[in-house]
């Protein structure tokens, strides 16, 4: 009886992750069922991650300068979408290297959270370093399942409703988000003092089982069969995108955008819960934060989808980030007073022009290479942000940490450390946007080939 019972185990086992063809008719269904498993994944990611994880983090010892050293290690572990471009080209199954890579990183979050609780109620110094590794564990798994993911995405929604779909997909995301961090937010500000980090760890036990059961449900979306590379060396082909001389003015762009961003953005989120009272507001935080954002998000999605598709993805791209270039310089003048403005402000500019920024360049990085290359093209497109992103992360908390007792007062204005990130930050991403975007080819599929062996 018990190997009958593991036999139709390992039988269903291998239908779950088996590969075939879909046929259209089956579209509709797919990508309804991608719709509503993708805002299961975002609530876990907004509940789980974001203002509550910060706040829950500043609490057991987290330092600006401890989380300026865990961005800058979560994103070098991001160079593990190499390892999985590598991992899924031997194994042949995209799709069971996203589940097992998925589920081990959303489990292993909550087991981080959970153990640094335990040692910061006995008092250990070491539950920020426990929360440090857990999370950057988390993050270098679903690093490795970010490339069959997107190469699966590619291979499910055809091209011409790429961009359509992924903006209508955005907008019921940012919804179901919404819905979920209000109540969250407003328990939390409504709980005692004392019981503030038994309800938050119950917020992040919740969202991890939304997260699971949505890896559990996605998981029953076809695979279509995967199409062989045409380069079988693994390393020459990992380097097709650094030879591809259409494709390399994207990864300069990309490089320097994502450092800037992470030198002014990566401890943002610091500075708005200890400089300008959020953890005492966490309700009011997630409002200006996360639902302007996904109003924004909601009101443009759609539109600025099909424009994608109307226009190409560079057009976009350009005037997307050049309103997202704007944020930092928001963060420059903001004080506890005016926080709440000024973050609005903030959340309108996120929730439309990033959401088209975002939404241009997945299309962009899916579409650009052939088929067969799309995974790799998204491995070292994300590994070379990655990179670009410790850079960023490491130098903002050093710059932090350098200037800490550093301040200067300015026609009645007090600049600290995070005002010149700031700085430094929005003339970055400015600089980016004018000048690199400008240069970047868009190629459809059946063109990029030619660009593969300049």
């Amino acid at each position: 009886m018990l190997n009958r019972s593991l036999r139709k185990m390992r039988v269903g086992w291998r239908l779950r992750f088996r590969q075939r063809r879909v046929a259209p008719e089956e579209l509709p269904d797919i990508m309804r069922k991608h719709i509503y498993t993708g805002a299961l994944g975002s609530v876990w990611a907004s509940l789980a991650t974001g203002l509550f994880f910060v706040t829950f983090g500043n609490r057991v010892g987290m330092t600006p300068w401890l989380w300026g050293v865990m961005s800058s290690i979560s994103s070098l572990v991001l160079l593990a979408q190499v390892l999985s471009a590598w991992l899924t080209q031997r194994v042949g199954r995209r799709k069971l290297v996203w589940f097992v890579c998925a589920l081990t990183g959303r489990l292993l979050r909550l087991t981080s959270i959970l153990t640094a609780l335990l040692l910061y109620r006995l008092g250990s110094p070491a539950a920020a370093t426990v929360l440090i590794v857990g999370v950057c564990l988390c993050n270098f798994c679903g690093a490795v399942a970010t490339p069959p993911w997107m190469s699966w995405l590619a291979d499910l929604i055809p091209e011409r409703k790429h961009g359509g779909f992924w903006g209508r997909r955005a907008s019921w995301i940012d919804a179901v988000v919404m819905l979920s961090v209000v109540p969250a937010g407003l328990l939390i500000d409504r709980t005692p003092e004392a019981w503030k980090m038994p309800v938050l760890v119950a917020v992040f036990v919740v969202a991890t089982a939304i997260g699971v059961a949505d890896l559990f449900i996605h998981n029953t979306l076809p695979e279509p069969p995967r199409a062989k590379p045409r380069e079988a060396h693994y390393f020459r082909h990992l380097a097709l995108p650094l030879r591809d001389r259409a494709f390399r003015p994207w990864l300069t762009f990309d490089f320097c955008w994502t450092f800037a961003m992470n030198l002014g953005g990566s401890l943002s989120l610091v500075y708005f819960t200890k400089h300008l009272g959020m953890d005492k507001n966490l309700l009011g935080g997630q409002i200006v934060l996360t639902i302007i954002p996904c109003l924004g998000s909601i009101l443009v999605g759609s539109k600025s989808g099909r424009m994608v598709d109307k226009v190409g993805s560079k057009p976009v791209l350009w005037w997307g980030h050049l309103f997202w270039a704007l944020l930092p310089g928001l963060w420059i003048f903001v004080t506890p007073a005016t926080a709440m403005v000024w973050l609005t402000v903030q959340g309108v500019i996120s929730g439309t022009a990033s959401r088209a920024a975002t939404t241009a360049k997945i299309k962009l990085i899916t579409r650009f290479p052939a088929p067969q290359d799309v995974e790799v093209y998204s491995a070292v497109s994300a590994c070379v942000a990655s990179i670009a992103a410790a850079i960023g992360a490491f130098t903002a908390g050093l710059v932090v940490r350098l200037l800490e007792a550093w301040s200067v007062t300015i026609l009645g204005w007090t600049f600290i450390g995070f005002h010149v990130l700031f700085i430094l930050s929005l003339a970055l991403r400015l600089t980016s946007a004018l000048y690199l975007i400008r240069r970047i080819h868009e190629a459809r599929r059946q063109t990029a080939l030619d660009s593969h062996h300049p």
